[in-house]
């Protein structure tokens, strides 16, 4: 069963089988690594985790988990309905407890002070709003209001007002889960947030492809515009005349390149209020850090940074924010150490788990150390992933994986470090914090290849030229036949990207060279560029395949592409009835295949990892075996095979894409779920999760001062 396990040692000369224990398994592992030096070693510190979730309840059905929130409403439902006179008085103290720029919300508690008059005021207004009309004006009706006790918040107009108030009165009379979700997310308690994400560039332009910065950008700008929008029409339905602000807080490198990365501050385009906020890294002696660092070893400077950070974060918002977002294990765990300091509900995004991504890197991680730094990366996960009010992730797979592959925070619940530690328990995937809340696509940058009015001619007569005929001096290769249909790609380079891959899978296969055309854009085509190992590896390893399948007249090579470029380029390679292919061996979600399939360009994407959340295979796009450049080329190869058979195929599998991006992924549906899922933890944690946690928060604060704080700062 997913995300349930039972382990035995076969004993090979006798046969005999037994059943272990967790700490016995490990063992066996360290003993595999180590051999008879792990029976002699001092035993290892072993962390267990799960004594510290007994203050909440667990879900027994795998199929729940990624549906947290639904499973918590029931709880809270029932504890309404079982103890009403204690949770009315949480409800109570907790709506009581709301302000905005130091104006009290919902409630005024000087002139309410207990439940019972509450709830008969709470009943006589609804009689008296409910014979006013509908659409009357919050203004109109404001000083009556507040003469009961009902400050602004409920509602534009006496309708909505009526409305959010029946919501409250039927939770006292007849609590269920849906009208504690629909209450509770009508209040408009968040109007502050801060976005955590320290490493790579993160800038509005010149970014995209350079060393760990690709798709977590791009996911956090569309975030942060989709957020804002929807905070808006929030606080306009509640009758709130306030803009929100959202501060997305990254590391300042002052040696920038071409970026901005040196700026402070950067107004984020097509915004009111949202910004990035870049805050140095400092070395040991409190110097500034100049130059870009690998996300691999920016752990010695994280402590200091969420120090800094604290204080910059406070003075911008004139306050603590109201919900901070992690991105990634360094945004993470920064966000933990801020959440901590400000008593602020905290979300974790994790995008991708290294863990997973490269093979038994717990079990080998002395030897990736130097490289890599795992040690501490996979502590600092486990810290955010267990202190987290709540986790969102973009596909079920990624939490508990499938029948077949474990999933990327199920790698935690119990693996060994050997000669570091061993984890017991490190991880409770069937704890409520997990939901599954799938991000959407910027619909004015991505659209139909068909909707031709969107389309400006002179930007798509600009990138015909360069995509296909330019002989310019940071393009490589020419194309002997252009027209041909091209296989498109595009992707930082590294080796879990696997772009040499798709270049040996069409380089080996003479059908795919014969009817295609392969283009792929790709951070930088000369290696004194690039200041990243893998990146310099996979930029050698891309020349020796050209010379070494003579690919020239067959290849074009072209550096990174903006984002603002990136729509239309995937609408010029469908004008020309092309294909996107992402050839990663592991795709934590995937929004390059989002994109791509809503501009219409039939995609294929690997069956590992998020991809196969959004494609149905065959119908809306297709799913590929990436392991091998053979399995990559024998999926293109059929699909160029029945585009020969049916004239028709191409475009069919482009409007499924099309249809399954519109109706399934969009910024709109994960705006409103991550703002609910923000006030329905805010009220679990406020009468339940913070007290309960203490024991967590003290075990996972010895763990951080004790191991990984020490352990990084010996990283200087």
């Amino acid at each position: 069963a997913i995300a349930k396990y039972r382990f035995y040692r076969l004993w090979t000369h006798s046969g005999y089988m037994e059943e272990i224990n967790t700490t016995n398994y490990l063992d066996c592992k360290d003993i595999y690594v180590q051999g008879n030096a792990a029976k002699h070693n001092k035993p290892s510190l072993r962390i267990d985790l799960m004594p510290f979730y007994d203050y909440s309840p667990s879900m027994r059905d795998s199929k729940n988990i990624g549906n947290g929130i639904r499973f918590l409403n029931k709880h809270l439902s029932s504890s309404l309905f079982q103890h009403p006179e204690e949770w009315e008085m949480k409800l109570f103290e907790f709506l009581k407890l709301h302000k905005l720029n130091g104006n009290p919300l919902l409630l005024n508690g000087v002139i309410i002070r207990e439940t019972e008059p509450f709830r008969e005021e709470l009943g006589q207004t609804i009689e008296w709003l409910s014979g006013i009309k509908p659409d009357t004006p919050y203004r109109s009706i404001e000083k009556k209001l507040k003469k009961k006790g009902f400050e602004g918040g409920w509602g534009a107009n006496a309708g909505r007002i009526v409305e959010t108030m029946q919501l409250l009165f039927n939770l006292f009379t007849e609590p269920n889960s849906p009208t504690l979700e629909e209450f509770i997310s009508r209040i408009p308690m968040i109007s502050k947030i801060a976005i955590i994400s320290p490493h790579g560039w993160f800038g509005q332009e010149n970014v995209l492809g350079k060393p760990d910065t690709g798709g977590q950008v791009i996911y956090i700008l569309d975030q942060v515009r989709a957020l804002e929008k929807y905070l808006i029409q929030n606080f306009e339905m509640a009758g709130i005349s306030l803009d929100p602000k959202i501060i997305v807080l990254s590391r300042q490198i002052p040696n920038a390149e071409n970026t901005t990365c040196d700026y402070r501050m950067e107004k984020i385009f097509q915004t009111n209020d949202c910004w990035i906020l870049r805050i140095p890294f400092k070395d040991k002696n409190q110097q500034t850090v100049r130059d870009w660092i690998s996300r691999f070893n920016i752990w010695p400077y994280l402590d200091r940074f969420a120090y800094d950070a604290k204080k910059e974060l406070v003075s911008e918002f004139q306050s603590k924010p109201d919900l901070i977002i992690g991105n990634y294990s360094d945004g993470n765990l920064v966000a933990t150490l801020l959440s901590d300091k400000l008593d602020v509900i905290q979300c974790t995004i994790a995008h991708a788990l290294e863990k997973t991504k490269y093979l038994f890197s717990d079990l080998y991680w002395e030897q990736m150390e130097a490289d890599y730094n795992f040690s501490l990366q996979f502590t600092a996960d486990m810290l955010s992933m267990n202190k987290s009010d709540f986790i969102i992730t973009s596909t079920y797979q990624e939490i508990a994986g499938t029948d077949t592959s474990i999933g990327q925070y199920e790698s935690y619940e119990f693996f060994t470090m050997p000669g570091l530690y061993q984890v017991v328990s490190g991880v409770n995937l069937f704890n409520p914090k997990f939901n599954v809340v799938p991000p959407g696509v910027d619909e004015n940058n991505y659209f139909p290849y068909h909707m031709k009015e969107g389309r400006v001619v002179s930007k798509t007569e600009d990138w015909e030229k360069r995509l296909f005929l330019d002989a310019a001096d940071d393009i490589c290769g020419h194309l002997d036949h252009p027209g041909k249909p091209p296989i498109f790609t595009m992707a930082r380079l590294d080796k879990i990207k696997n772009i040499t891959g798709l270049i040996e899978a069409f380089g080996k296969n003479d059908k795919l060279r014969d009817a295609c055309n392969l283009i792929f854009a790709a951070g930088t085509i000369r290696l004194e560029e690039s200041h990243d190992r893998e990146e310099q590896a996979e930029i050698q390893k891309t020349y020796q395949l050209i010379e070494e399948m003579n690919l020239h007249g067959h290849v074009r090579w072209l550096p990174s592409i903006s984002k603002a470029d990136t729509g239309e380029v995937y609408r010029i390679i469908a004008d020309r009835k092309g294909i996107f292919v992402q050839p990663a061996l592991f795709e934590a979600f995937g929004l390059t295949v989002l994109e791509a399939m809503l501009s219409g360009l039939p995609t294929f994407g690997p069956k590992f990892g998020g991809p196969s959340e959004i494609i149905e295979d065959k119908a809306s796009g297709f799913l590929m075996n990436t392991s091998k450049p053979e399995l990559i080329a024998k999926v293109l190869v059929e699909f160029i095979e029945n585009c020969g058979k049916d004239k028709t195929y191409w475009e069919t599998i482009s409007e499924n894409g099309i249809r399954r991006v519109k109706e399934n992924f969009t910024w709109d549906l994960y705006s409103k779920k991550l703002i609910s899922l923000t006030k329905l933890y805010g009220f679990w944690r406020y009468s339940v999760a913070e007290k309960g946690m203490v024991k967590m928060d003290r075990y996972c604060d010895l763990i951080y001062h004790m191991l990984l704080k020490q352990r990084a700062e010996s990283r200087f």
